[in-house]
């Protein structure tokens, strides 16, 4: 059994061995035991933000209850989005004509952004197209992010394509208007794929919106909530509405993201 110590002498002892011991005591069948897994990961990412939080690794205070991911960047072309599907085997359609893909800082709620999305279901290919961000709500305010908890979409499936997001805190500093700013990129890899669905409303017309999901140990620390990054082997299998979406809606492992304050 491991037992972490944190700098005033306290001890967290993770709860692995109770756990596996009920798992084999109790015989349980596989979906069960896996539920338990899931709580035993749950339960070690709250442990390690614990600790982070005591020793002062945290750079930033957390977001509760705020606006989560209302902004994000992609400065890549269209050729290198081209690319960098193709090199997972994944060939772009454009339907629409190939877009001109300015790079962009900030890419904000009802602002337009490429997507790829599923074209009749074909595996391995999607149609690349530039769509608003969010759609009106029943209380006309705009629907950008969507819980992905319960919920298997298994129709209007895209990926969002970007290079960074941002999240927002309160200000370290007490002087400070505005709120403290936070870049987040994936390491080691020019792009990214957000997981997110679209509709078309009589308002708007077709648009996206992100999928939201608990945060992963990188974000967990700025927000109580985050967006789906969906891993590279998952893109495909995004665009195939019969794959189970619950199969990859899932953390990133803690270091997967890189974290900057960029304002």
């Amino acid at each position: 059994m491991v037992v972490r110590h944190v700098p005033d002498g306290a001890t967290i002892v993770p709860p692995q061995t109770l756990l596996i011991k009920r798992l084999v005591a109790l015989r349980l069948r596989t979906r069960d035991a896996e539920v338990l897994l899931v709580l035993l990961e749950r339960k070690q990412s709250q442990d390690i933000l614990h600790l982070q939080r005591l020793s002062g690794a945290v750079a930033g205070p957390q977001s509760k209850g705020r606006a989560m991911c209302n902004d994000y960047r992609l400065l890549v072309d269209v050729a290198s989005v081209v690319e960098d599907f193709a090199d997972l085997k994944i060939k772009i359609r454009f339907g629409e004509g190939m877009p001109n893909l300015e790079a962009r800082e900030d890419i904000k709620i009802t602002d337009v952004g490429p997507v790829v999305r599923t074209i009749d279901g074909i595996r391995d290919e999607g149609e690349l197209v530039q769509r608003r961000w969010s759609w009106p709500g029943p209380n006309k305010r705009p629907v950008y992010n969507f819980r992905s908890e319960g919920r298997e979409f298994t129709s209007n499936r895209c990926l969002i394509v970007a290079d960074g997001f941002y999240e927002f805190t309160d200000p370290k500093d007490p002087k400070k208007k505005r709120k403290d700013k936070w870049l987040f990129t994936k390491k080691d890899e020019p792009i990214f794929c957000i997981a997110g669905i679209w509709r078309e409303t009589p308002e708007v017309g077709q648009a996206f919106t992100m999928l939201t999901m608990e945060p992963g140990p990188d974000i967990a620390p700025y927000h109580d909530r985050q967006i789906v990054i969906l891993e590279r082997d998952a893109w495909a299998n995004w665009l195939d509405p019969t794959v189970s979406a619950k199969s990859m809606i899932k953390s990133l492992p803690a270091g997967t993201l890189s974290v900057e304050q960029v304002g």
